[in-house]
């Protein structure tokens, strides 16, 4: 099989390669596997690129796979109980996260990133009906104009997967801002690093040969509704109490104490008020 072979101008963008990676590795568990995807098999086998050195991150690994799968389920539901989704993957890299919720085609679908991600992806997957690329930083606001106006009654979901780590505190809340005075009814998931690791400078496993740097941490997913109103917390989930019997002891261990836990890591979920 012949490969192709990419370089990113963005260390922040060649991170998308670690949960295209940790997908791919967990579909091939077969029948024990926590999510299937076997695009990101097929576009793991067809990218030149040495993923040995995510093969030591077991907790990444594991983590990517937890994450991947809750925000799954968080898109499932909003597809099945809102009449017109509208479904906006956030910082989408070479996610699948349409092909593996909404098979019925359902909803709407936009994966937004930067532009050479956008590139990249579009020459790997390209759009398909229902499934639109835009190329767009997530602090631009442009875009989300532009969706608002495309879809004046619909009901949206943001998923910003692997990504607000990446900018500063203040970019974060410019963007659940704009978000938040645009899309009423709707709702936005995230995930976060806490502020003990972002106090620590301590980087997940999967990090810690990149260039790639943590710029903002949340521990308490209530601290985001004081930030901006509008938003009201679903759940603030850890990820250590989930599929429990994948993890380590000492991360069971840790999921026993939640505010520590969450000072490291968690999900977050809010609704948009009108």
């Amino acid at each position: 099989m012949d490969k192709t072979e990419y370089r990113f101008d963005s260390v922040v963008a060649e991170t998308l390669l670690i949960p295209l990676y940790f997908r791919a590795k967990e579909s091939r568990r077969g029948r024990h596997a926590l999510l299937r995807d076997e695009t990101a098999e097929r576009l793991v086998a067809g990218i030149d690129y040495d993923y040995s050195k995510f093969d030591k991150a077991g907790m990444s690994a594991i983590g990517c796979v937890v994450r991947s799968n809750y925000f799954d389920e968080a898109v499932r539901r909003f597809i099945a109980t809102h009449e017109r989704p509208v479904v906006v993957n956030v910082g989408c890299g070479l996610d699948t996260r349409r092909q593996r919720t909404d098979g019925e085609g359902r909803a709407v679908c936009y994966e937004l990133d930067l532009p050479e991600v956008i590139s990249l992806r579009r020459t790997l997957l390209p759009d398909t009906p229902g499934d639109t690329c835009i190329p767009a930083s997530l602090t631009d606001t442009a875009w989300m104009d532009r969706l608002r106006t495309a879809h004046p009654d619909g009901d949206f979901i943001f998923v910003a997967e692997g990504v607000l780590m990446y900018f500063y505190e203040r970019q974060v809340k410019a963007f659940l801002h704009a978000i938040a005075s645009r899309f009423g009814g709707g709702q936005v998931w995230f995930d976060v690093c806490g502020k003990t690791m972002l106090k620590a400078g301590v980087k997940p496993d999967s990090l810690r040969q990149s260039g790639a740097q943590i710029r903002s941490g949340i521990s308490d997913g209530h601290e985001v509704e004081r930030w901006e109103p509008r938003l009201r917390l679903i759940e603030q989930a850890i990820y250590q109490r989930m599929h429990t019997r994948r993890w380590s002891l000492p991360m069971r261990l840790l999921a026993l104490m939640p505010g520590v836990s969450k000072g490291f890591s968690s999900l977050l979920g809010y609704e948009i008020m009108r």
